[in-house]
Parts: C-alpha cells; sequence; structure tokens
C-alpha cells in the first residue's frame, strides 16, 4: 500500500526566492530527524546485504538513486545540500539566468483543493497534494550563484544538473549565445549535466510562448550547445498531444549524449474561493504540479519511450510529474524512465528521497 504523503514543506512559502535562498530550508524538527536517522540505518544495512541502485545515466553522471530533485524545489546549496542528505540521488539547480531577475511577487507557491485543466483550480489554505507556483523563473546575480553552486560541485558527490534559460534579447542570435553562456558556466563550475528550459512562457524578439514549439530555434540552440559543451545536455519540456517531431529532431542531436527532462508545470487559470484570481489580475494563469499532473507526465514518458524505441536514437528519459510515492517511482522506471524527478513533493515531504531509496533497495534485494 502507497504510504500517505508528508506535507511540511522545506521551503517558505510567505517568502520571495531571493530570501528562501539566504536562508535556506526550514530546520528539520526531532521527528522529522530521528525519523531521517532511522530510515538512513535500514537504507544502510540493505546497502551492506549486496543491494544497490547505482546506475550510470551518461558517462561521469552516476548515481545512488534513480530518483533526483526536478528544477523547482531546489534554489542554492544550502537547498540543495539538504536534498542529497534526504536521499536524492541527483539535484537540479532552479533555473537560472545570466543576469539578476526578480521575477514575480510572492506569492508564488500555492496548494490546491479542487478543479482541473479546462474550468481552473481553487486555492487551499491547508497543505494539499496539488500544488501551483509562480516564480518567473527567477534569478538571483549570475557572480553568486556561479560562486555558491562552484562550492556546492566541489563538496558533494551526487550530480548537478543546472537549469538555464534566455532571458529576451534584440536577436535570436543573442539568445543563443545566453544559452551558450550559461552551458559553459554551469561546466566551468563543475555542473555534470545541463539542462536547457525551453518550456516555460518565454518571450523573445519574432517569438512568443514555449520555445520548445520552435524547432528551428531549438535545434540552432541545440548544436550549438553540441559543439561547445562536453557535459550532458537535457532538455526541459512540457506535455504535447504528440511530440514525435520534437523528440525525433532533438533525439537526433543529443543522441547518445543527452535527453529530455519530462514534463514541466501545465498551466490553468487559479482562483480563490471568491472567485479572484490567486496570483493578482495580472497573473491568471499559473504552472500546476503534483497529482493533477500525472496522467500527462506519464503520457508524454509512453510518448517517449516509444519514439526511442522506434527511432534507435540513444537518449535518456528523465521523467517528473505527479511523483508523490516510493510506488510512483518504481512505476515511472518500469514504464521505461531512466530517472525520475520530483518537485513538488521534493518541497513538502522530507522523507520521499529517502523512503524511495528503501522500497527501490528493497525490490532489488527480493524482498
Amino acid at each position: 500500500m502507497a504510504k500517505a504523503t508528508t506535507l511540511n514543506p522545506l521551503y517558505n512559502r510567505s517568502a520571495h526566492l531571493f530570501r528562501n535562498c539566504e536562508e535556506g530550508p526550514r530546520e528539520l524538527d526531532k521527528k522529522e530527524r530521528d525519523t531521517i536517522a532511522l530510515l538512513e540505518s535500514e537504507i544502510q544495512a540493505l546497502e551492506d546485504g549486496g543491494a544497490s541502485l547505482k546506475r550510470s545515466l551518461f558517462r561521469g553522471f552516476s548515481v545512488s538513486s534513480p530518483l533526483g530533485v526536478a528544477s523547482g524545489p531546489a534554489y542554492g546549496s544550502k537547498f540543495l545540500g539538504l536534498y542529497t542528505r534526504l536521499g536524492y540521488g541527483f539535484v537540479t539547480q532552479k533555473t537560472v539566468r545570466d543576469r539578476i531577475w526578480e521575477g514575480n511577487p510572492v506569492p508564488n507557491v500555492l496548494y490546491l483543493k479542487g478543479g482541473d485543466f479546462e474550468s481552473g483550480f481553487v486555492t487551499s489554505d491547508a497543505p494539499t497534494l496539488m500544488m501551483t507556483n509562480s516564480f518567473g523563473m527567477t534569478s538571483i546575480d549570475p557572480g553568486e550563484w556561479e560562486r555558491d553552486l562552484a562550492s556546492f560541485s566541489r563538496t558533494h558527490e551526487e550530480p548537478l544538473i543546472i537549469s538555464g534559460v534566455a532571458t529576451k534579447a534584440a536577436t535570436r542570435s543573442e539568445n543563443i549565445e545566453q544559452y551558450v553562456k550559461l552551458g559553459v558556466v554551469s561546466e566551468r563550475i563543475g555542473a555534470n549535466a545541463y539542462e536547457i528550459n525551453v518550456s516555460c512562457p518565454n518571450e523573445m524578439e519574432g517569438h512568443s510562448g514555449e520555445l520548445q514549439d520552435d524547432l528551428g530555434f531549438l535545434s540552432e540552440v541545440l548544436l550549438e550547445l553540441k559543439d561547445t559543451l562536453t557535459i550532458p545536455i537535457l532538455i526541459k519540456i512540457g506535455h504535447r498531444e504528440d511530440l514525435s517531431r520534437l523528440a525525433l529532431s532533438v533525439g537526433k542531436i543529443l543522441d547518445g549524449i543527452g535527453g529530455f527532462v519530462a514534463i514541466n508545470t501545465k498551466p490553468a487559470v487559479v482562483r480563490k474561493d471568491d472567485g479572484s484570481y490567486a496570483y493578482g489580475e495580472g497573473r491568471p494563469r499559473a504552472g500546476i504540479n503534483m497529482k493533477p499532473l500525472a496522467p500527462f507526465a506519464k503520457d508524454a514518458l509512453r510518448q517517449l519511450v516509444r519514439i526511442r524505441k522506434q527511432s534507435g536514437y540513444d537518449f535518456r528519459i528523465f521523467n517528473v510529474g505527479g511523483i508523490l510515492t516510493p510506488e510512483d517511482v518504481a512505476e515511472r522506471l518500469e514504464m521505461g524512465a531512466d530517472a525520475v524527478e520530483s518537485a513538488g513533493a521534493a518541497m513538502t515531504d522530507p522523507y520521499l528521497g529517502l523512503e524511495t531509496k528503501k522500497y527501490l533497495l528493497e525490490k532489488a534485494s527480493g524482498r
């Protein structure tokens, strides 16, 4: 039987991301520390008995658990470091830019109590298994995140993925330069992979909407990155009913050197009980994650697995969306994911990483 997800946020939802980055996650209480210590001892016993989850996803990218943290709940070494202690096999730095970017004002993270993607969702004051976020891809000063992440990569064994996004510029070539610059910096400071986020609504000159739908632009970015970087290249995509053209185009370029992170949050209207927009009149829609995202994440995974098999391209699939329990992780791996990522549950459930590691080790040992 699947466990009931613990809902005790590690992220301070009342504060801006800049403040969260500076202060780090909340302190774990005694009950949490005791539970974590017990899980760690149980995991150690399983590993001492010969069970192992170690796998190589890319050259230079080996993990102790196939569950990692997605771009979203982890900004800066204080959050990243906590997640490595909570049993995650790899961590992703939330999307960075080549400039400071304040993004959207608070609130940035809200719980939901009901709704759907057609009619919209309604917010909840109490924690639930449905969440929405609207950060605006905030980024602290580049000098600060470079120093912070370089320090993290030197002191931690767990692989680090850095997610980058371009900011509107006068020309497409300038935007490509931004993506490449962020990739070069990521590699230089020790990242094990570079993720480009092309599935959040960004506006560029001559282009509006999600950049994953502009295959010409995307191919230019990826080919330039392929010629420049030696670390794996990942592309963060959103759900589409048909991912064939995108997956074949990108899969050909990233054959043997990269892969997909699927999927990003899915946008919907978010309202309060009184019918007003939860994030204010200027932000009627926001990304929805956790439980409502699960069927779309599974659909994307099925499509990518099928396309990989039919095309013969050797790309990796990192599946994210609606990962709430260890059983969810096992299911996605059985469906063909090479690795799984959590965002919303990682932010709210301090036990998910370790419980998943224990669960998968027990399965590996035949228990």
